[in-house]
């Protein structure tokens, strides 16, 4: 039997964090990734303010600043009359002033490498979750299937679900 501490159900940026995080914790996390790479239009490039505190609270700035991306420092809707400012990120404090656009799948490629150096992450490409195990209204696991069909179940004190819109 197939098991792990924590199912994370989806390899975005919340699934990939998620695992990282609990990984660098000591929980044994495995997520799965329904696709075999990274490398598809996502709905949204922007890593905000936030989020970069977060990547340099994690010691991977440097790696995050070598990324191609642009900068975003003021936000603003055309009107009539001309452009009108709607936010200022420059008055933030530095170095958290600022939107990074940066293509979603360079940025995931950086998370799962920093997650591939803990012992305790496991990232399953190519797993698409299938269902859902439970034992009564306790959910205990998930069922996946792999690009070659084959089919699994794999055990879970914990299952996350960070697959998005459409999730089971």
């Amino acid at each position: 039997m197939e098991r792990t501490t924590c199912a994370v159900v989806g390899g975005g940026p919340a699934g990939i964090v998620l695992g990282l995080l609990l990984a660098r914790a000591g929980v044994d996390v495995t997520v799965l990734e329904k696709h075999n790479d990274f490398l598809r239009d996502f709905r949204g490039d922007t890593v905000h303010a936030s989020t970069i505190r977060l990547i340099d609270e994690l010691g991977l700035g440097r790696e995050f600043r070598k990324l191609p991306q642009s900068r975003l420092e003021v936000v603003g809707l055309p009107t009539p009359s001309g452009m009108q400012v709607i936010g200022d990120l420059k008055r933030l404090r530095p170095p958290y002033n600022y939107i990074a656009m940066v293509p979603q799948w360079d940025f995931l490629d950086l998370l799962a490498d920093a997650g591939k150096q803990e012992p305790t992450f496991s990232l399953r490409m190519n797993t698409e979750v299938t269902g859902v195990l439970r034992d009564g209204g306790k959910v205990t696991g998930v069922r996946y299937r792999t690009a070659d069909g084959d089919q699994g179940e794999l055990h879970a004190d914990l299952v996350v679900a960070c697959d998005g819109r459409r999730s089971l």
